[in-house]
């Protein structure tokens, strides 16, 4: 009898359990209302949308043909000004030119890409008649004023070389700077400019060189008039050791244990870390002429990208990529790991794991799609430093472009797109997408071609035969790959200049929203299930904060709550494929917020918007990611609309 008892209170104790727990889940329930598919327009808006760290950028020059040189529209010849020139004191020369208007700013303005013929009163005209807005200001710092081996104006340069003095011989004038620290006015001057970026609604694309208007290189083809020898006239770097710059290391006490360029990259280090909101990437410059990393002696020494690159792993927040070449990557990271990869091996590099230190490198191509086997020598840059130190290195075009795939990583580039398979239409777009090209600059570059070639199934989706090796480049017939770039009607009709200007890094098209219906004031929970698509040639690279916006549709009050969304995880397709129906490459962006998060919210009627920005983004709305769809971005809020729900009691 008294187990029958016992077994009746268990029983009774389970279905109380039971009920309770019932009770409990319906009550949840109540608090979840149903998902709901969003009444919003999921298709892509084939426009361009300037968002941050991608995109076209003007820069601050124009590159014309040397006949086109002339008293009126060049007076100071082909290449006027590239850089910001750094002043030592309120005295210094800042130095501008008057081929394009010399600009003290951030240079966001809406400008024509350019058609390669010069425009003369109009310089930003461009001439192709297709334009952008960039999201970059290109903030290029010309160090010239503080190394001994810079020389100041090409007249200084070819003094030099006529006479091989580093002072006038009549005037007694110094054509070269002087090695020496950056002078408190040099790194406010710098700050000044890096703030005009940050007051206005883009992103600094940042490089630091010694010779940042190529004074201390010859371009032959510039002075088609005199007997000129292509090639450099001397080291600009504070690090090379001349008459004129007698010691590479620092002699500030405390600091002798530095070269020159690493106490001047220590000097930076703050500017770095208080402009990190608004820098997308650092280009390490500061090797060769125009910080290119080629020619000087300095720039072909393995020990010296070494030096180079640990000095920015340290001075710039792990936030921020920089960008090397190949050949510089290779060098320091064998010299770091022990390691002997050359250009024969580069494609068999690791993956770099999130958060390495290898993983923060990108890319420059300073001779984009030019027409040779190595853009002009951009893309194989380094390679006899590599084989020199390394052993047998033999560069091949798609062993580097397969590695830099694997990089993920920032690839900017500017001048060239010459008539070649590379640059050409649709090869351009298919090595795009293996390169992950994400900015490019619209006035150094010849654009007509791909302005004249015309989107369309037929176009696009024709076979094009690669070259083998560069014997078969030069030689115009091929027996490489034959490949087909995907056609996205969207762009039907269109010229491929819009195509590929709004390809350049990522552009995230919303693809499906589903929303709570509702969610209760007290202890509910905002659901959004959804799909993303990335269509652009590169990804997410920086790390961005994804907030969720509730905005009242009778009012001004909003309420903003975190997500842990990434997206650096929003990826492109691995093939260039970025049509709407390949839904294979849609990606989840799903989220579940309880309505607590947002503070105390007011019951009522709730648009609900999308926030992307930047961790460290100090302003109300700039800098923010639009999504490529029609009619869902708030400019005031910097946010893109994903649904609406209701909030109840």
């Amino acid at each position: 009898m008294k187990k029958v008892f016992r077994a009746n209170n268990i029983m009774i104790i389970v279905g109380l359990a039971l009920t309770a727990l019932l009770f409990f889940r319906c009550s949840d329930n109540r608090k979840l209302g149903p998902l709901v598919l969003q009444a919003l327009d999921y298709t892509e808006n084939p426009i361009d949308i300037p968002n941050p760290d991608r995109g076209a950028y003007r820069g601050r020059w124009q590159n014309i043909s040397p006949n086109s040189v002339n008293e009126n529209n060049s007076p100071f010849g082909i290449t006027p000004e590239v850089d910001h020139r750094v002043p030592v004191d309120i005295n210094s020369v800042l130095y501008h030119g008057r081929q394009v208007p010399p600009v003290e700013g951030d240079d966001i303005e809406e400008t024509e890409f350019y058609n390669g013929v010069n425009q003369n009163v109009n310089p930003y005209l461009g001439g192709t008649e297709i334009s952008a807005l960039p999201s970059i200001s290109f903030m290029c710092f010309d160090l010239c004023n503080f190394s001994s081996n810079a020389f100041l104006s090409a007249k200084d340069a070819f003094g030099y070389k006529d006479d091989g003095l580093f002072s006038d011989s009549e005037t007694g004038a110094t054509r070269t700077g002087k090695t020496q620290p950056l002078t408190p006015f040099a790194l406010d001057y710098m700050r000044g400019l890096l703030q005009k970026v940050r007051d206005g609604n883009g992103v600094a694309f940042v490089k630091f060189s010694y010779d940042g208007n190529g004074f201390n290189y010859i371009e032959s083809h510039k002075y088609p008039n005199l007997n000129l020898t292509q090639g450099l006239i001397h080291g600009p770097e504070p690090t090379f050791v001349t008459d004129n710059n007698p010691s590479a290391m620092c002699n500030i006490p405390g600091h002798e244990d530095k070269n020159w360029i690493q106490y001047h990259i220590w000097q930076l280090k703050p500017i770095f870390e208080e402009y990190e909101d608004v820098i997308m990437s650092v280009k390490t410059g500061m090797l060769g002429p125009w910080g290119e990393q080629h020619s000087s002696p300095e720039a072909q020494s393995v020990d010296a990208y070494k030096m180079l690159l640990d000095a920015y792993l340290d001075a710039v927040p792990a936030s921020r990529a920089l960008l090397t070449h190949a050949g510089g990557f290779l060098a320091w990271y064998n010299e770091t790991y022990g390691t002997a990869y050359t250009f024969t091996t580069i494609d068999t590099m690791p993956i770099p794991p999130n958060g390495s230190p290898e993983g923060r490198f990108g890319f420059f191509n300073d001779s984009y799609a030019a027409g040779s086997w190595g853009d002009n020598g951009s893309i194989s840059e380094g390679n006899p430093m590599i084989e020199s130190r390394y052993g047998s290195s033999a560069y091949d075009r798609y062993k580097v472009v397969k590695w830099f795939n694997k990089q993920n990583q920032i690839l900017q580039g500017e001048g060239g797109i010459g008539d070649n398979v590379f640059g050409n239409m649709p090869g351009a777009i298919m090595e795009a997408n293996q390169l992950r090209t994400t900015a490019l600059n619209m006035r150094h570059g010849r654009y007509n071609q791909w302005n004249d070639f015309i989107y369309n199934e037929a176009n696009v989706t024709k076979p094009v035969q690669f070259p083998a090796n560069e014997e078969e480049l030069n030689g115009r017939a091929f027996t490489g790959e034959i490949k087909k770039a995907i056609f996205d009607p969207v762009y039907d009709g269109r010229t491929g200049l819009e195509y590929f200007r709004d390809r350049l890094g990522y552009r995230l098209v919303l693809r499906e929203a589903n929303v709570s219906e509702f969610v209760m004031q007290n202890g509910g929970t905002l659901r959004f299930e959804g799909k993303i698509q990335n269509v652009g040639f590169g990804n997410v690279v920086n790390e961005k904060k994804v907030s969720v916006i509730l905005k009242s549709k009778d009012g001004s009050n909003s309420y903003v709550a975190a997500t842990n969304l990434d997206a650096r995880e929003w990826l492109t397709d691995e093939n260039g494929n970025g049509r709407p129906d390949n839904t294979s490459a849609w990606r989840d962006l799903n989220f579940s917020i309880k309505v607590d998060a947002f503070g105390e919210v007011p019951r009522g009627d709730y648009d609900i918007f999308l926030k992307i920005n930047d961790p460290k983004e100090t302003s109300t709305n700039k800098r923010c990611i639009q999504f490529a769809n029609h009619k869902i971005w708030n400019t005031s809020l910097g946010a893109n609309l994903i649904g609406s729900t209701t909030v109840t009691q």
